[in-house]
């Protein structure tokens, strides 16, 4: 019997009416693999599984998950108000970062201290980063100061002078020459990882 990942993908095919010989050579596998899958006695590889789920129309990420080639993606049940209070309705939706985010572009960094608390960054946060060595004025940014030490701040250029710029009224800018400072990167997002 049918358990698990091959219950899930033998549940989908059969909605859609489709065999085990129909699917297997749309999938670019042999039916009695197929079949075998479907009966939890080999497991679905990852490709096999996506390709599945394309032509199924399943929740890839979600099937994935069931698979063990993944942890689950985090779901987003609706929207809140932070203001005036709205309706409750659920509507789901899948977030993984990497959807929004390309790891190949981007990076994470632990924010250490509380100089960003008023642009909301607080320590602790995970800071989503996108490659870049070059900022516009106004924007957040990973910087490298005088070849060592790392900040994140807004980057403000302002005649022959680079000012980064912290969020918290109790620290002042640092005022550097061009040459001091090397960007790393530009602050995309925030991931906050405690409340208190």
């Amino acid at each position: 019997m049918a358990t698990g990942i091959g219950e899930t993908l033998q549940k989908l095919r059969k909605a859609r009416g489709i065999s085990l010989r129909e699917l297997a050579p749309r999938v670019g596998i042999h039916f009695s693999h197929l079949s075998h899958i479907e009966n939890g006695r080999q497991p679905c590889g990852r490709e096999t599984l996506i390709r599945l789920a394309e032509i199924l129309g399943g929740d890839a990420e979600m099937l994935l998950a069931e698979a063990g080639h993944r942890l689950p993606p985090f779901r987003v049940l609706g929207n809140i108000a932070a203001g005036v209070p709205i309706e409750a309705q659920e509507h789901i939706e899948t977030f993984d970062l990497t959807e929004h985010f390309d790891p190949r572009d981007h990076f994470l960094l632990r924010v250490r201290g509380d100089s960003m608390i008023l642009d909301g960054i607080n320590d602790g946060d995970l800071a989503i980063i996108r490659h870049a060595t070059r900022a516009r004025s106004g924007q957040t940014v990973a910087a490298i100061v005088d070849g060592g030490e790392a900040t994140l701040k807004r980057y403000v250029q302002k005649d022959s002078l680079i000012i980064l710029q912290p969020a918290n009224r109790r620290m002042k800018p640092l005022m550097l020459a061009p040459g001091r400072v090397e960007i790393r990167g530009v602050l995309v997002g925030v991931l906050r990882t405690k409340v208190e």
